[in-house]
């Protein structure tokens, strides 16, 4: 059997298993899990996955043993591909499968750049931590679905979306290493890779089935190093506008009468769309902030960080909802709630940045303007009642 052929088949047996692996794993939350408490739901779902993992890895290496190169725990397999470079990991409990492809005339630089992308893959397991969190997440909505909560199934858009941005994530930060180890060069590689792949070597023109999980301004990482710049500036708004729906509707119990569900759709579809808009604005807003305290950072980086900032706080905000059921107070909620929204904003900020006293002074600015708008809104809100609603 060929290599490549074997190579096929790991793959799709890989997809196979985790497939019947995850349709059990919903059958058993449907048929029985959803009587057990949710510390016992939990342990079950984390001791089911990594003995499934565990079992994947065995029967995945005992596939590809003798093949490819060793090295630890990670196994490299090189294929001679037309033309064409790329690469593949897939990442088990403890052990790593890298399949790295290039043409018999290599370029060396391509070459690297697939090896370190794929490396970095292969160490942070970022395919492992997309299954656990697959996995976590679709159990938790029919643990919960089937236990009378209708409109549970408004954490569907958030997890996919989440899911999304993470890989996207990873694909910059593996970029990221690829320029910490070859520097400015790397666009040159990677470049010819994309041109090998899709006959363009512009990442800002590739096809959409690419830059659906690869940020279209990848050759700001490969160029500067920059990962905040490389993101599309709808994608954090987007993220927040579906976990505030998804808080203020999702996670209470609604009567499961058609007229409840419906009005709940509805504030539902309200509430992500409107808070969408409002983070864009809020990032807007908070734009000459950061352009001012971001000494250094490009056009696409001010935009993206002002967006993701915005994007902590609209979050944030909807955290409110559930610290409310802790302590049924909305001004300790809210102090919580904006507490929290500081402490990601300073350590976002500071990734960006990485000058703590620079992102300070931006964490604290961005702040100062939230508390303001939102103190503007309480005062507003019942003058505006009292006006044209009495």
């Amino acid at each position: 059997m060929s290599l490549r052929r074997v190579v096929i088949n790991v793959i799709t047996l890989l997809v196979i298993l985790l497939s019947i692996e995850l349709m059990v794993l919903i059958y058993i939350c449907l048929i029985y899990l959803f009587k057990f408490s949710l510390g016992y739901f939990v342990g079950f779902v984390v001791v089911y996955f990594v003995l499934l993992m565990l079992l994947n890895d065995a029967l995945i290496y005992m596939y590809v043993r003798g093949l490819g190169v060793r090295d630890g725990r990670l196994i490299l397999i090189r294929l001679v591909s037309n033309d064409k470079y790329n690469g593949f990991t897939i990442n088990m409990l403890y052990h790593d499968l890298v399949i790295a492809m290039y043409p018999e005339g290599f370029d060396k630089c391509a070459v690297d750049v697939v090896d370190i992308h794929e490396g970095y893959h292969a160490r942070h397991k970022h395919t492992l931590v997309l299954n656990a969190i697959l996995f976590i997440g679709l159990s938790m909505l029919v643990y919960y679905g089937r236990r009378g909560y209708p409109m549970l199934w408004t954490e569907l858009p958030f997890l996919v979306t989440s899911l999304i941005v993470l890989t996207r994530t990873f694909e910059l930060l593996a970029d990221r290493a690829v320029h910490r180890r070859l520097g400015p060069k790397s666009l040159e590689g990677f470049r010819m890779v994309l041109k090998s792949l899709f006959g363009i070597d512009d990442p800002r023109r590739a096809p959409i089935r690419s830059r659906f999980t690869h940020p279209g301004k990848r050759d700001l990482v490969f160029l500067y190093g920059d990962v905040v710049g490389a993101y599309a500036p709808w994608e954090f708004p987007l993220l927040a506008s579906f976990f505030a729906g998804f808080v203020t509707t999702g996670i209470y119990p609604v009567p499961p009468v058609d007229v409840y569900i419906k009005l709940a759709s509805l504030i539902y579809i309200g509430v992500v769309i409107g808070l969408f808009l409002l983070t864009m604005l809020l990032g807007i807003i908070y734009r000459p902030i950061i352009r001012w305290f971001g000494e250094g950072l490009g056009d696409d980086s001010v935009i993206d960080l002002s967006m993701i900032d915005a994007s902590i706080f609209t979050m944030g905000s909807a955290m409110s909802f559930v610290f409310y059921s802790i302590y049924h107070s909305w001004l300790y909620s809210n102090i919580t709630a904006i507490a929290i929204s500081f402490i990601f904003s300073l350590l976002v900020t500071w990734f960006a940045l990485r000058n703590l006293r620079r992102a300070l002074l931006t964490a604290v600015s961005i702040t100062s303007i939230f508390i303001a708008l939102d103190y503007l809104y309480y005062v507003m809100a019942p003058l505006i009642h009292v006006l044209y609603f009495r």
